[in-house]
C-alpha cells in the first residue's frame, strides 16, 4: 500500500478530467483551462479615473491652485483629449479616460462647481495620479493572466472576456459514469427483502460530483457477475471520461474489478492506501481510450471520503480540534467532524461518533473530515489539521 501523501500525487498527475475542446466562453464555465489566457492588450488600456470627479494638472494644484475653469464633460467611452490648459479642469466619470496632461481626480464630494468653475473646498494634500487607474497598471499585453489548469469561475471567465477570449481551449466537462456493484442492491423506490438494501452510493457520490460543479454525470447498477462486468466496461471505456466504480476492488471472492481492468489493458496506477476508511482504493487509466478508471470501496463512509480526499479536493483548508483524539494503527485517519466558524476568526471541527465505514446515518451531522496523519497516535485539542469538506463553500 502506498501513503496518502503518495496518492494524492498520482492522481494530480492524471486531473484535470475532460478532454481538451475549444469553447465558447458560455460554455466554459466550470472547465479547466487548457492553455493560459494572455493579455491581448496593456491594462488597464489608458489612464482611467476611478472617481466621479474632476480631471486636472497634479502640478497646478501642488503650487496651490484652487480654481479651475471646467471646459468639459468626459464620460466612460469617450476618446482621450487634452486639458487646454493648466488651469482649467474637464467634469470626469469614473471609468472615463483622464486627459493626457491631467493627472490627479478630485471628487465630486471635494469640490463645488458654480458658473463653470470647479471650486475646490477640501484642503488637504492629493497625490500624483490620486484616483487614476494608472495605464498597464495591471498587466502588460502579452502578460500572462490565468494559468492553464485553473478552473474558470466567474472572475475568471470575466477575465476571458475582457481580453477578447470569445472562445477558449479548455477541458470540457467529463462524461461520467457512477457504477454501483452488488446483488445486493435494489433501486431507492422498491421495497428490499431483509438481505437486500437499496442503491445510495451512487447518489451521494453523483450528488458530490454535481456540489462541485461536475454536471454530466450518469448512474449505473451491475451485478457482481464477471461476464456482466465486463461486456458493460468493454462500452462504458468508449462512452466516458470517468468511470467510477463503487464496490468490488478489496479482497473478497466477488470483487472481480481488478482483475478484469488488467485483463482489459487498464492501467493500474495504484491499489491500496494506508489509511481508514478507504483502505481498498483503485485508480487507473484506460489510456486507448483516455479515461480515468476509479474504484471505490463499497462501503459508504469510505466510497465518500475516498472521492472528496483525492478527486474533488482543493487548495488545503484546516480546522481546530475541539477535543482530544486516539488512533493508534499506523494508518492516515479520517474522522468525520461537524465545523464551526468563530468571531474571533477560527475555524473548529468537533468529531462525530462512527462505529465503522458502514455507518452511514452517522454522517447525517457532517459538514466534512478531517485528515489525522499516520505518524500521530494522539491528536491533541486545539490543533489543527487537514479538513474536506463534503461540498465547496
Amino acid at each position: 500500500m502506498i501513503r496518502a501523501e503518495e496518492a494524492e500525487k498520482l492522481v494530480r498527475a492524471e486531473l484535470p478530467w475532460g478532454k481538451v475542446s475549444t469553447l465558447p466562453l458560455s460554455e466554459a464555465t466550470g472547465c479547466a483551462l487548457a492553455e493560459p489566457l494572455l493579455a491581448d492588450r496593456d491594462y488597464p488600456p489608458y489612464n482611467r479615473a476611478t472617481m466621479d470627479g474632476i480631471a486636472v494638472s497634479w502640478e497646478s494644484y501642488a503650487a496651490g491652485r484652487r480654481e479651475f475653469a471646467v471646459t468639459g464633460v468626459i464620460a466612460a467611452g469617450s476618446p482621450e483629449i487634452s486639458l487646454s490648459a493648466p488651469d482649467t479642469a474637464c467634469e470626469i466619470m469614473t471609468g472615463a479616460a483622464t486627459p493626457t496632461n491631467a493627472d490627479l481626480v478630485i471628487p465630486y464630494e471635494h469640490i463645488a462647481v458654480e458658473n463653470g468653475v470647479a471650486r475646490v473646498h477640501l484642503e488637504q494634500p492629493r497625490a500624483r495620479f490620486e484616483n487614476v487607474h494608472l495605464k498597464a497598471s495591471d498587466c502588460r499585453a502579452g502578460a500572462e493572466i490565468v494559468a492553464a489548469g485553473e478552473i474558470l469561475n466567474g472572475p475568471r471567465i470575466g477575465i476571458a472576456a475582457s481580453f477578447g477570449y470569445a472562445n477558449v481551449k479548455a477541458r470540457a466537462q467529463p462524461r461520467v459514469l457512477v457504477i454501483s456493484t452488488g446483488d445486493e442492491l435494489v433501486k431507492v423506490e422498491a421495497s428490499p427483502l431483509a438481505h437486500q438494501i437499496r442503491q445510495s452510493n451512487g447518489h451521494a457520490l453523483r450528488a458530490s460530483l454535481r456540489a462541485a460543479g461536475i454536471g454530466n454525470v450518469e448512474l449505473a447498477h451491475l451485478r457482481d457477475d464477471p461476464e456482466e462486468i465486463r461486456a458493460h466496461f468493454s462500452r462504458a471505456r468508449e462512452e466516458f471520461d470517468v468511470l467510477i466504480y463503487s464496490g468490488a476492488v478489496s479482497m473478497g471472492k466477488f470483487d472481480h474489478l481488478p482483475a478484469l481492468w488488467a485483463e482489459a489493458g487498464v492501467r493500474k496506477i495504484f491499489h491500496g492506501v494506508s489509511q481508514r476508511p478507504g483502505k481498498p482504493l483503485w485508480f487507473g487509466r484506460d489510456d486507448a481510450n483516455e479515461t480515468l478508471v476509479i474504484g471505490l470501496p463499497g462501503n459508504p463512509i469510505s466510497s465518500l471520503v475516498c472521492l472528496h480526499r483525492y478527486f474533488l479536493s482543493e487548495a488545503p483548508r484546516y480546522a481546530v480540534l475541539e477535543e482530544e483524539i486516539r488512533f493508534d494503527k499506523p494508518l492516515t485517519y479520517f474522522l468525520p467532524v461537524k465545523v464551526a466558524s468563530h468571531a474571533d476568526g477560527s475555524f473548529s471541527a468537533a468529531p462525530l461518533a462512527v462505529k465503522n465505514s458502514g455507518e452511514f446515518t452517522g454522517l447525517a451531522l457532517s459538514d466534512g473530515f478531517l485528515e489525522l496523519p499516520r505518524e500521530m497516535n494522539v491528536f491533541p485539542k486545539g490543533t489543527a489539521f487537514r479538513y474536506f469538506p463534503w461540498r465547496r463553500p
